[in-house]
């Protein structure tokens, strides 16, 4: 494990590194002008992006049901992306729109991570937990000048910091971040970048619960409908793709 940290291995994985961390960067700064719940909804059309990529990049033909599942994965994401237009929020519609756009460009940064992470795997050999530890160094080092800027703007009062606090940023941390990364890394090393970005399926019901539980937040019709659409549509993209003999 520990030649995998050599310098060599950190100029031949900064590219990955670089671009997940935009990933969780882009989505923290969205989460101050848009729903947590919104996030899941619109990170649901990655499957269906990645399919995108491995199809035209990689010049594989698109069926008609993968042709169709792309237009309808992406007519939901539109469609949460722009549900401020449609329905009245407590914030002000275009700050909701910047947020909801934000969490897009971090959606695609994380397909972008996936596919440069799957190419160092297969160059390099590069292992799992060499990814995850570059990833989370050039994260918390481009997490710096934010956090500058944050506390220079909200200073933290201490006063009111409780062990809840600590704990939560520690599952962040340690659970949300690290674990999550490795544990994508090993799907990525196990399958391809189609077969790992499948979990998103799964992001929209469980998020939606604990938003609605812990945030009070409500899911109204468009997001309910826009993530369906988001989902059903990866699902017509990707189902097929999986179906090819040649490996992906």
């Amino acid at each position: 494990m520990l030649k995998d940290l050599k310098l060599s291995s950190f100029r031949e994985l900064l590219l990955p590194a670089f671009i997940g961390a935009l990933n969780p960067i882009l989505l923290f700064i969205a989460l101050q002008f848009t729903k947590a719940s919104v996030s899941p909804l619109i990170y649901a059309s990655v499957p269906a992006m990645t399919a995108v990529y491995l199809l035209v990049v990689r010049k594989e033909k698109l069926n008609f049901e993968q042709k169709l599942g792309v237009i309808v994965g992406f007519l939901g994401v539109v469609l949460i992306i722009l549900f401020p237009f449609l329905h009245k929020t407590d914030a002000t519609v275009f700050d909701v729109v910047k947020g909801n756009m934000l969490i897009f460009l971090a959606a695609i940064t994380f397909i972008a991570y996936s596919i440069t992470s799957k190419q160092k795997q297969r160059k390099i050999n590069a292992s799992p937990i060499s990814l995850t530890f570059y990833f989370s160094l050039i994260t918390f080092l481009l997490s710096i000048p934010f956090s500058l800027y944050e506390l220079s703007n909200k200073p933290i009062d201490l006063s009111i910091l409780s062990m809840g606090h600590v704990l939560a940023i520690i599952g962040v941390g340690v659970i949300g971040t690290s674990l999550f990364y490795f544990a994508y890394q090993s799907a990525l090393k196990l399958g391809s970048e189609l077969s790992a970005s499948l979990f998103t399926y799964l992001q929209p019901v469980f998020t939606a619960i604990f938003a609605i539980l812990l945030l009070g937040e409500i899911i109204t019709p468009v997001m309910i409908v826009g993530g369906i659409l988001a989902v059903v549509g990866s699902q017509f993209a990707s189902g097929q793709v999986m179906l090819f003999k040649k490996n992906i």
